[in-house]
Formats: structure tokens, C-alpha cells, sequence
């Protein structure tokens, strides 16, 4: 998925009504979340900005399924690192833009600018582009997806079972459900293992035996 506020068909041709207007802010990387604490400090200390906000700021993620020494985590992940949306009334009925409340949030600590440009009065997302937002949002909410992708035909290294250590060459993959088939060489055939993306790991490009 293409950021949302980079297409071009991000610019709408009408302003959106304060509940639906959606503005992408860009904020230090790894920061997200400390810019969101600082945002709505001023919301809360500042009763006319407060009043302007439409809904909590946003920073999406998606949880993630990761193996480190061999011991399986949830961990969460930023869809959109380096970036916060804000549902937030900064354009007035008539469309004019609101400066002071636009020049409080660029000084909040940790927000960078406007994903427009500090020099650039910042534009709303466009309908179709907050749809896709949400539906992403949606989408990657469900259960934890593995951390990693794989491909027919990679080598991996299969990490429990009885053939924990042995490589093997990924014959299958389901996304959905986060299953491979993996085929490992004993005896001279081939054995085919079904197992969860967490139970094998990619090998390093320079330590394949057909690199």
C-alpha cells in the first residue's frame, strides 16, 4: 500500500466537513508516540484546539509474529513509521484554513510539519484515500502476521520438531494462514513438513548451499 498522503489524488477538490477531515502529520521516526502524548496534552490544556479535535490521533499498527533464539513473540508494528493522522477541524465551513491552530500543532515537540510541506497550507485527505486508510486499518487488525515473507522455492531452516536444524526448500505457502510446506532431504527423498511460519527461518543469502 502507497502512502496515503503522497498520491496526488490526495488533494481534494472540496473540503470535507470537520468530522471527516483527516490530516497526515509528519513526525520524528521512532517518536510516533511521544508526538501523540504531546498532541493531546495541548488538546487537553487548550480548550478552543480541544474543541477542534474529531477523534484520538493515530498512529496505525498491526501485531507480528517474530522468533528470536528460538522463542516466539507478538511484537507490534507501525504500518506508517515517521507518520501520525489527525482527525482534526482545521479548515473552517467556509474552507479557509484555521493559522493559529495550524501553527500550535507544528510546535508541538516531535512534529515535523504538515506531510504538505511547512511551507504549503496542509489539505485534507481525500475521501477515497481515508476509505483506504481504514479499510487497511481493518484489514491488518486481525490476528498476528508473521514478520516474515516467504517464497516458493526459498531455502529455509526448520527450528522445532524432529528435523529442528535441517534446511529445507519452501514447496508451498499460505498467507492466510500463515502455513508452509517445507521439503527436507533425509535418506536421499524428500520429506515434506507442514509447518507454521514461526517454526522455520530464512537462511542468509551467503550461507545458501546453492549460493
Amino acid at each position: 500500500m502507497s502512502r496515503l498522503h503522497d498520491r496526488k489524488s490526495g488533494i481534494p477538490r472540496t473540503i470535507p466537513d470537520a468530522k471527516n477531515q483527516w490530516y497526515v502529520l509528519h513526525v520524528l521516526s521512532n517518536k510516533e508516540r511521544r508526538s501523540v502524548e504531546n498532541l493531546n496534552r495541548l488538546f487537553k490544556e487548550d480548550e478552543e484546539m480541544g474543541a477542534l479535535l474529531q477523534s484520538p490521533p493515530l498512529v496505525p499498527t498491526e501485531k507480528v509474529e517474530d522468533v528470536r533464539k528460538g522463542k516466539k513473540y507478538v511484537v507490534e508494528r507501525k504500518l506508517y513509521p515517521g507518520y501520525v493522522y489527525l482527525n482534526f477541524a482545521l479548515r473552517r465551513p467556509d474552507g479557509s484554513l484555521n493559522n493559529d491552530a495550524w501553527y500550535k500543532i507544528q510546535a508541538v515537540d516531535g512534529v515535523i510539519s504538515f506531510a504538505c510541506g511547512r511551507n504549503k497550507e496542509p489539505l485534507p485527505m481525500s475521501e477515497k484515500d481515508v476509505k483506504e486508510l481504514m479499510a487497511e486499518i481493518e484489514r491488518r487488525s486481525g490476528a498476528a502476521r508473521p514478520k516474515v515473507a516467504f517464497t516458493v522455492g526459498e531455502e529455509v531452516v526448520v527450528l522445532e520438531g524432529a528435523f529442528a536444524g535441517e534446511r529445507g526448500i519452501v514447496e508451498m505457502v499460505d498467507t492466510e494462514r500463515g502455513r508452509l510446506r517445507v521439503g527436507v532431504n533425509m535418506f536421499g527423498r524428500s520429506n515434506p513438513l507442514d509447518l507454521d511460519y514461526v517454526q522455520v527461518q530464512q537462511v542468509p543469502e551467503d550461507e545458501k548451499e546453492n549460493g
